[in-house]
């Protein structure tokens, strides 16, 4: 599987562009997600449909300060029991903890670390190593954000942080993000990171409850146990997605950047119930029709992007997993939208 992002957290885009007058469901099925799957709150998503989310979201509204409005619907459910532990937290430390152990119930990519400084506490938010950083640039605003919002929802409405770094290039409307984050904001930064006030991190809040906190991280844990059984998988075709363009790699080649041996690799796969040909039959049958259902690719670059040699051989393969050409199943969902 590839990394996941949970369904809640696509709701409340869902939600925002339907603020703007965009149909939700419409941008959902252009980006190669299924918005059926909003209301399940087991259900998670793709990161590549995620990226892809974000930037059609992006230029449908025609705002490039989109992801701060995400906000507006955010609610604790959307971090699932995370939210609560957080709110449940003695302090924001103790909240920031919680979210840097647990960031993965929201984004499986998603890394999050607290570093005491001597002017303050930096809290960062990033990707795992193996992860290429994506462009979707409305995610991590939103991301930061919703940050901000929850110490708020804690703090009160006064809470501002010192200093705001964030990777992406000032925006178009660069005053929504200073009205909103009342603070100095550094842009082009080689992290997305807050710098925050020492006492404010430390205080004690008047929402803490150790027993609400505890039960929420129970919950938690059992969640992320039940994705960290098909982690290999989702090492292993995050990989693959990123390296096809390459060519057809093989099993040695992937047990070579797991740094593993090919028998150990072939035993984890097994032990999911996978093997690798089918494993690597599967991810490109995924990246295909994701690919597909976004216009932006022509049938050459997806073929490319695939790693398959010629488009023909990638039509067959196509024709294979789907029962029809790659032609005609784009010109079927781009009907599917329309309607």
């Amino acid at each position: 599987m590839y990394p996941t992002t949970i369904s809640s957290w696509a709701l409340v885009v869902a939600k925002t562009l339907e603020d703007y007058g965009v149909d939700s469901k419409s941008i959902f099925k252009q980006a190669g997600l299924n918005p059926s799957q909003l209301h399940d709150p087991d259900s998670r998503y793709p990161v590549p449909g995620m990226v892809n989310l974000w930037l059609l979201a992006t230029e449908a509204t025609g705002d490039p300060c989109f992801g701060l409005n995400v906000v507006k619907h955010w609610h604790p459910t959307t971090l699932h029991a995370l939210g609560y532990a957080w709110f449940a937290s003695h302090t924001l430390k103790e909240g920031f903890e919680r979210m840097e152990r647990y960031v993965h119930i929201a984004c499986t990519a998603t890394t999050a670390s607290l570093r005491e400084t001597t002017d303050g506490y930096e809290f960062r938010l990033g990707v795992l190593p193996e992860y290429k950083p994506s462009p979707d640039f409305a995610a991590v605003d939103a991301g930061m954000a919703t940050i901000l919002h929850m110490c708020r929802q804690s703090c009160g409405e006064e809470f501002n942080p010192i200093r705001l770094e964030l990777v992406r290039p000032m925006p178009d409307r660069a005053e929504k993000f200073y009205e909103y984050f009342q603070s100095q904001i550094i842009f082009n930064s080689d992290e997305n990171q807050f710098l925050f006030e020492k006492y404010c991190i430390e205080k004690s809040l008047p929402t803490a409850n150790v027993d609400l906190a505890l039960a929420n991280e129970k919950i938690i844990r059992e969640y992320l146990n039940r994705l960290d059984r098909s982690d290999i998988l989702t090492r292993v075709q995050t990989l693959l997605s990123e390296n096809l363009t390459s060519g057809n790699i093989t099993e040695k080649q992937m047990a070579d950047m797991l740094n593993m041996s090919v028998r150990s690799l072939q035993r984890k796969l097994e032990e999911q119930g996978q093997n690798y040909k089918s494993l690597l039959d599967e991810t490109r049958r995924e990246l295909a029709i994701q690919y597909i259902r976004n216009s932006r690719y022509s049938i050459n670059e997806i073929t490319y992007l695939l790693g398959f040699s010629e488009a023909s051989n990638f039509s067959r393969a196509f024709k294979r997993w789907t029962g029809s050409s790659p032609s005609h199943y784009r010109q079927t969902e781009l009907l599917e939208v329309a309607s």
